[in-house]
């Protein structure tokens, strides 16, 4: 278990490298030390503590070039070297790749592009067109509905991105 622990910190310090590398970002940075320790405290106490995990689902707010994407991608790798994902997998999507054109559609689709991101993180960018986009907003909400269901079986992180005002409309 040592050995275990020892090569989950090294990881989890290259991690750390990759994203203090970004310049600014200081609160993100401090968020995921935090929750790099915490995730290494249950690794660490597994048998010893009974510690439920965190519902790791994000919002990243930011205006364009901050790094929504890039950190996105860089805490996928720690979940998934952690052990809290089973995969190594990020999935990048749009309102548009899960919402449908016609009536009844939108579920299924959701639920397809849902399923590709199993047991990894799924990155919705620009989540806020779920409200804000009038060709999606006839169907959002079928969308909305699959993704909450998802969410709650804690199969797959969910992390929505978007504009600080439009997210925060988002997510009223």
């Amino acid at each position: 278990m040592v050995d275990e622990i020892k090569d989950l910190e090294r990881i989890c310090n290259s991690c750390k490298k990759k994203l203090n590398k970004l310049i600014g970002l200081e609160e993100v940075k401090e968020i995921v030390n935090k929750l790099i320790n915490y995730l290494l405290f249950i690794k660490e106490t597994k048998g010893f503590l009974n510690v439920d995990l965190l519902n790791l689902n994000m919002v990243f707010r930011g205006n364009p070039g901050t790094g929504k994407t890039t950190v996105a991608r860089l805490f996928s790798d720690i979940l998934y070297n952690l052990g809290y994902t089973k995969k190594n997998k990020l999935v990048e999507v749009s309102a548009k790749d899960l919402i449908a054109e016609y009536v009844g559609q939108t579920a299924g689709k959701t639920y397809n592009v849902l399923k590709s991101a199993f047991g990894g993180v799924l990155f919705i960018d620009e989540a806020y067109s779920f409200n804000t986009d009038s060709d999606y907003k006839g169907y959002s909400d079928d969308a909305i509905v699959e993704i909450l269901k998802e969410m709650e079986s804690k199969n797959t992180v969910f992390i929505f991105a978007g504009y600080k005002e439009e997210m925060d409309d988002f997510l009223e």
